[in-house]
This record gives structure tokens, sequence and C-alpha cells, in this order.
């Protein structure tokens, strides 16, 4: 299975969306993408059609793509964002943790398949149409995990609030 050009495509899309509507707010950026293009360069370097098929290319789309654009745009004193980082591994590894909010997962989401990359650029490219609703984008990774059954129907986003 490989992931397609079109959904690296869509991911910096929904990252020029993001970063385009986070424009006023600078202080809420963290690396003030606003200002730095180096982070959108990263992302499109990975329309290689290696990525593809490469795993060290699908470390790079985690690292360099998903990850660097969440870390980016999410506050960094703020308890979303452990939650939806949360949410977004148990995404792409298909597990929680053992007690939700700590212990061990037993996988990897920077390894994670190409399908499973694709819920997430799909998530974040909705969400990119209203970017400031942090709360609608952990409700969109929530819902995708109860979906998919990687968490039980019953879990609520303060599940995943540390305590």
């Amino acid at each position: 299975m490989e992931l397609s050009k079109q959904k690296i495509e869509e991911l910096i899309s929904a990252a020029e969306r993001i970063i385009e509507a986070q424009k006023d707010n600078k202080k809420q950026l963290l690396f003030d993408l606003t200002e730095n293009d180096e982070n959108l360069n990263n992302l499109k370097e990975l329309l290689d059609p290696d990525v593809l098929v490469d795993p060290d290319k699908s470390y790079d789309l985690f690292y360099n793509g998903i990850q660097a654009l969440l870390l980016s745009v999410l506050p960094k004193d703020n308890d979303i964002r452990v939650v939806i980082l949360e949410l977004k591994s148990i995404l792409l590894t298909g597990k929680e943790k053992a007690q939700i909010t700590h212990g061990k997962r037993g996988a990897d989401s920077r390894m994670a398949g190409p399908s499973t990359m694709e819920y997430v650029i799909d998530i974040l490219s909705e969400w990119s149409q209203t970017p400031h609703d942090l709360l609608k984008l952990s409700y969109l990774l929530l819902n995708k995990n109860k979906e998919l059954a990687y968490v039980p129907q019953e879990r609520v986003i303060s599940d995943y609030i540390r305590n």
C-alpha cells in the first residue's frame, strides 16, 4: 500500500491554510512559521515518489509533516495540546496507553503505515477549515479512533487530560 501524492498535497494545503489563518496570532506559533517557509518546504520535499514506499520517508512524513505541523500550531502550555498529541498517537498506532494518559503503548507512531497516516492527513485537512478550533481537532481525532475501535465508544476528551 502506498501513500498517494494527493494525500501529501492535502497535508501541504492544510498546513498552508492553518498557517495563513494564524498569521494574525503569531504568539500562538511556536516556530513562527508565518515568517519562515522552511517547514512548508520540508513538507513539499515529501512529494518525492519514494515517500510512498520508503520507511525512511514515512518517518520523515511523520516528523517533518504531521508532528512538525501539530507542534507548530498547538499552544505549548495548554491541556488540549497533550490531548491532541495523544489522540494522534493512538490513531497512528492503533493502541491506547496502558492507563490512558500514562504507561506503555507497545507501538511506534513514527512508523505508521501510509493508510493510517492518511487518516491523520484527512483530519488535519478537515480541521484546517477552522484552525482556531482546537477542540474540534480533538473531537475529530477521538471520533476517528472510536470509529476504528482503537478506543472504547464511551471515551470522552476529558479522559485524556492529565491530572
